[in-house]
């Protein structure tokens, strides 16, 4: 039998779920002015939530690897090393851990971690590999919680490439950017959940993460060549928000979210260079009936929602445009009321046609109405250009850039006013 149980031991590092805490036990970050006078450091952990929620789960090691059961909050844990495939099953009574050929290792844990004894192998959990260690437990509403605990340049090479796909030696510049605003984005955002055993998501909700399944020599190159750089102001990180289309020019960060302004993230001309994309024009049709439908899906999400379905619409309106061209108030009019929605949450009200369940592609756009020989509103047309939210670094601008020539501490400079390239480690 290759499984051998190496016996207990003390992490002192869990909380009430079970699941290891704070960035590996070691000291977290802060956002102070004595983040920039440390000696260097060694490369910080971060910890990601995975999309994993299925309650039976396969992990296939790819060398030794060291497990560890926890059965309670109290630290005590059963540590087993082995190469064998495992089953993790979570239950109402715990979780439930047991090999491939059916040996059972632990029943009702309340947690577990695993990570390989060779830093380069990896974990693959059903057919996605990732590197690093991964934690198994519950969240507080008590859904399975898979948590991925790695290096943080180890994590930026599983970002670059589905927020750039594949980019050309020519957009190098552009790769090296985007790899010192993802640094600055994860670290300015350790601990942004408080007491969840996570820093960050691996979907938009953060940044798109996805492990060691997309290799790319030209991303690792780029994570190396920016090794500990991040952008900064006054000492502190900055918020380095980015999207993928401007449409021209984006927009300062409080007037697309109901956000304090920050200095860095004001209106800023991007030109041609985000042209090249495919949403530098878009269209998107709707019937009445979709119309109204997204209206009152929209609706129903609200903190609190209106008892009454939003049935006939008579006209729409839009007021004031941003400096980056981006509708701030859309006020929609029926017969008896009139519905305010304003600024970026005018994208989520109105939805995408073409892609349902999605939203508008960008807050710069024109809303046409068409009518029918009574007035009745019967079709809509949005016409807009740009993708994303608008604030921060445009990245088919910041590509545009690198194909002029520009190098990414200018193309950096374009985007957040006033915020300067720092390496903290």
């Amino acid at each position: 039998m290759t499984f051998r149980s190496i016996g207990c031991a003390v992490t002192g590092c869990l909380i009430s779920v079970g699941l290891l805490t704070a960035a590996g036990c070691i000291p977290s970050r802060t956002r102070t002015g004595g983040l920039f006078a440390q000696d260097p450091t060694p490369v910080p952990v971060v910890r990601v939530r995975l999309p994993h929620a299925d309650s039976l789960l396969t992990l296939t090691p790819g060398g030794r690897f060291i497990l560890r059961l926890y059965r309670d909050a109290s630290g005590d844990a059963t540590i087993y090393s082995s190469e064998e495939r495992l089953r993790i099953q979570f239950a109402a009574d715990g979780i439930t851990v047991s090999t491939g050929d059916d040996l059972l290792l632990g029943r009702g844990v309340s947690g577990l971690s695993i990570h390989t004894t060779d830093a380069g192998d990896k974990l693959t959990i059903n057919d996605k590999p990732y590197y690093g260690t991964l934690i198994f437990g519950w969240s507080k509403d008590r859904e399975p919680l898979v948590v991925n605990r790695l290096n943080l340049d180890t994590y930026l090479t599983g970002v670059l490439t589905p927020e750039l796909g594949e980019r050309s030696a020519d957009e190098f510049e552009a790769v090296k950017a985007q790899s010192v605003a993802s640094r600055t984005y994860a670290l300015a955002h350790l601990g942004q959940y408080g007491r969840a055993p996570y820093d960050l998501r691996a979907d938009v909700g953060d940044q798109v993460y996805v492990g060691a399944s997309q290799p790319r020599d030209w991303v690792r190159r780029a994570v190396a060549a920016t090794h500990g750089e991040v952008l900064a102001t006054d000492g502190q990180l900055i918020d380095a928000y980015y999207h993928s289309t401007c449409g021209g020019r984006t927009d300062a960060v409080e007037d697309v979210w109901d956000a304090v302004p920050r200095p860095y993230l004001v209106s800023a001309p991007d030109d041609t260079f985000c042209q090249w994309s495919r949403y530098s024009e878009w269209t998107e049709r709707f019937d009445l009936a979709t119309l109204l439908a997204n209206l009152n899906a929209y609706r129903e999400q609200l903190p609190a929602p209106p008892v009454d379905e939003l049935k006939e619409i008579t006209d729409i309106r839009f007021e004031n445009q941003t400096p980056g061209g981006r509708v701030e108030i859309m006020t929609v009019i029926t017969p008896h009321s009139e519905w305010t929605i304003c600024a970026d949450q005018i994208r989520w009200a109105l939805g995408r046609p073409s892609r349902p369940g999605s939203i508008l592609p960008s807050g710069r756009f024109r809303l046409t109405l068409e009518r029918d020989g009574e007035g009745r509103i019967i079709r809509a047309e949005a016409t807009g250009s740009g993708y994303g939210h608008g604030v921060g670094m445009c990245q088919c601008g910041m590509i545009g850039r690198a194909r002029a020539g520009h190098d990414y501490r200018s193309i950096l400079a374009a985007y957040y006013k006033g915020a300067h390239l720092r390496r903290i480690y």
